[in-house]
């Protein structure tokens, strides 16, 4: 266990208490403290009022404050100041306010209110110094009494609503506002310091913006019915359009003119208006300005400043427009624009001849519009897509037919129809047109007829670009379009083979008399040709014979037929001159093998040796006869061969050139062959809808018409009708693919 002991008394003896009494009587202020302390303050407001010294120091003048508020003075003190404040400012103001209403003193009110309000803001933040601790123990610690500063600014804000100088000041504000729009020089700094009297008072969301809003509406909307009433046609150009005088101005004027407005009042919110007020603003000058006169607007000038490319104006109605929610409006305008201007082209037959040019010229001004003024807008760009795709449609195959065409002659020029524009470029905008037309199997067609004529008669500029055209048009419809095309392609590389196979066989024997090619062509890949009776010279009839039983060695089974007239011969002439290589057909160089026997034949004997029919004859006479070349010579002379005609071999034929191509007479036969790849095509169409018709019979067994009618139309890659497809689904039934529901007719059954 452990002790302890209490401590012992401190060293030097017993400690003394130290006793506290209270005081014999209770200290008093003195009678007039409260009233002479109060007194002082209030003669130190009134100097700071009157921007003169105080007879205390601030610090004193603090003290004094922060006595009368320990001594429970405060509402004392807090009643005087807001007295003395209120007094100040009626005064002020009053003086300001007893001023006449004219001009000269408008601006002297505006101008006295800005000092007056920078002065006092400035005195009251002294005052509220002064009476720091009031603000911080009676205002605090007291209800429904307001901060020094809002006290101060009430008592402002009191005055100006309870009298007409409220009004008076916000229109005169609003006076220098639209002085400014008419062009004139104001003093901003006072309108600054105005408007934020206007927010510290919380006078400009309930009072002032509303007024200017009312304002800006009617000044903007006198504005826009005087300029777009008095709007002229477009000008033709930028030169033509600073003519304009007074306010005479087109349309693209006009949105400058907007535009800038929406400039300057959003300048004149950063310089001195509230930022709060610029959606406001803004939305109302929009609306005066462009909304109200949208459809004005677009009727009047959108198709003239879409022919001349004002993209920079474009841009400026675009961006409007968008800003008060008229896209729609655009949209229609737009599409419009487009179907006008593309029927304008595609039903003008005279045009067809530069047709494609002139839709890949329309389509790029239409591209460059999308990107450079409309933004690449999707609306706007899906409504290009399907106003293009409408009126490139309405002339039926006749598009396809020319964009066909137009590719042959790209591909047969290369890049000199571009100019230097690159091949590949040109081909991918030219494929842009291929996706809006709907016939494409019209264009699969011709574009086949022209493929094989590039192919046989080496027309192509460029193999590589004929192979890329072909995989682009295989991505963009897939390998069952491009099939027969590749096809085609197949048979020429097997041509070429053979070719060097059956030339070293020919090689090895020594009585062969001309050089001999064949093109081997698969029937279902290559378009269908007439056949011409034609007796052929002996030396290609032996040359003929010798490859067939060459290429029966090789493919057992297999019938050749021969296509006399796709044939191409190269002849070695002897002329006066000297001798000249002769590009020929099959045809033409027969009729000159007969002249290396006769000098003279009759027209009855060239028919009786070659066995051609007169059209085909009196074609291949012309071009040899009366041509350009004239290796023979007609006689009678004339144009046109007649049957009793005779023709001699020109033997003093002279030229510049070794090799020269006399190029067959072009007959007319646009609408038969228009005719026979309509006719083609129709055909295919039909095996088309009976095959998916199977298709999708054999997959759903039973279906309703409409269903049927709808999942068709999905399947086909061509557009075709109701009443056609319905008599495909009459054929099938008679031919017992599908059968009718014997209690529905309307249902389809699959019949296995």
């Amino acid at each position: 266990m452990w002790a302890t002991k209490r401590p012992g008394p401190p060293a030097g003896g017993p400690q003394k208490k130290l006793v506290i009494k209270g005081l014999r009587c209770i200290p008093t202020l003195p009678e007039t403290y409260k009233e002479g302390t109060i007194a002082r303050l209030k003669n130190a407001v009134q100097a700071i009022q009157d921007a003169q010294p105080t007879p205390q120091g601030l610090e004193e003048l603090y003290r004094d404050c922060e006595s009368l508020c320990l001594h429970k003075f405060g509402s004392d003190v807090y009643e005087m100041l807001q007295n003395q404040l209120e007094l100040y400012v009626r005064k002020q103001l009053l003086e300001i306010n007893s001023q006449p209403s004219n001009p000269l003193a408008n601006a002297s009110v505006l101008e006295q209110t800005r000092q007056f309000w920078t002065s006092y803001v400035q005195q009251l933040g002294v005052i509220r110094c002064v009476f720091l601790y009031l603000d911080r123990t009676y205002v605090l610690q007291t209800n429904g009494v307001a901060s020094l500063w809002a006290m101060g600014l009430g008592g402002v804000r009191k005055y100006l609503v309870e009298t007409d100088m409220k009004t008076r000041l916000i229109w005169l504000v609003i006076g220098e506002v639209a002085k400014e729009r008419n062009g004139k020089e104001t003093d901003r700094a006072m309108l600054a310091t105005l408007v934020s009297m206007f927010t510290e008072l919380n006078i400009y969301t309930a009072f002032f913006l509303p007024t200017l809003i009312e304002s800006t509406a009617d000044y903007y909307q006198k504005e826009s019915r005087r300029m777009v009433g008095s709007l002229v046609s477009v000008a033709a150009s930028e030169h033509a359009r600073v003519q304009l005088t007074g306010d005479s101005m087109d349309a693209p004027l006009y949105l400058r003119h907007v535009v800038r407005r929406l400039k300057e009042e959003t300048d004149r919110v950063g310089s001195y208006l509230n930022a709060e007020s610029k959606p406001a603003l803004l939305a109302t000058v929009q609306a005066e300005l462009v909304e109200r006169h949208t459809d004005r607007l677009l009727s009047s000038s959108f198709d003239a400043m879409a022919d001349s490319q004002m993209h920079s104006d474009i841009a400026n109605l675009y961006q409007l427009l968008v800003s008060v929610n008229r896209l729609d409006s655009l949209k229609k305008v737009w599409s419009s624009y487009i179907k006008k201007t593309g029927l304008r082209l595609i039903q003008a037959p005279e045009l067809d001849v530069s047709l494609v040019t002139n839709l890949l010229s329309l389509k790029q001004r239409l591209d460059e519009i999308i990107a450079q003024s409309f933004q690449s807008n999707p609306v706007l760009v899906n409504a290009l897509r399907e106003s293009f795709g409408e009126f490139i449609n309405t002339r039926r195959t006749k598009p396809a037919q020319l964009i066909a065409k137009f590719v042959d002659q790209c591909m047969r020029s290369g890049g000199k129809l571009a100019g230097e524009e690159d091949l590949d470029k040109r081909l991918d905008r030219v494929l842009v047109l291929f996706r809006f037309i709907q016939s494409k199997d019209v264009f699969e067609e011709y574009y086949k007829r022209d493929l094989a004529k590039r192919l046989l008669y080496h027309k192509s500029a460029s193999v590589d670009a004929e192979r890329s055209m072909l995989q682009k048009l295989k991505a963009e419809c897939g390998s069952g379009f491009t099939n027969r095309l590749e096809g085609m392609y197949r048979d020429m590389e097997c041509s070429d083979d053979l070719e060097v196979k059956f030339s070293s066989s020919r090689h090895s024997k020594d009585n062969q008399e001309a050089d001999f090619h064949a093109n081997v062509l698969t029937l279902a890949y290559w378009p269908t040709y007439d056949q011409v009776n034609l007796v052929v010279p002996r030396q290609i009839e032996q040359a003929q014979d010798e490859f067939v039983q060459f290429y029966a060695t090789k493919h057992q089974g297999r019938n050749l037929q021969w296509q006399q007239n796709l044939g191409t011969c190269l002849l070695k002439v002897s002329f006066d001159e000297g001798v000249k290589e002769l590009q020929l057909s099959v045809i033409q160089g027969t009729i000159m093998l007969l002249f290396s026997e006769h000098d003279r034949l009759a027209y009855t004997e060239i028919r009786d040796s070659t066995g051609l029919e007169d059209n085909e004859l009196k074609r291949a006479l012309q071009s040899l006869a009366c041509g350009k070349h004239r290796v023979l010579t007609k006689e009678p002379k004339g144009r046109d061969v007649l049957d009793t005609d005779s023709f001699v071999f020109n033997s003093q034929f002279k030229s510049p050139l070794v090799r020269i191509k006399i190029s067959q007479i072009v007959v007319k036969e646009d609408e038969k062959e228009d005719k026979n790849v309509e006719e083609h095509v129709h055909q295919d169409r039909l095996f088309s809808i009976d095959a998916a018709l199977t298709r999708v019979m054999k997959a759903r067994k039973t279906l309703g018409h409409s269903a049927l009618i709808t999942e068709l139309s999905s399947q086909l890659r061509f557009n075709t009708s109701a009443s056609e497809i319905k008599e495909r689904i009459e054929a099938m039934i008679e031919r017992d693919y599908i059968k009718r529901d014997e209690s529905d007719h309307s249902t389809y059954h699959y019949v296995a």
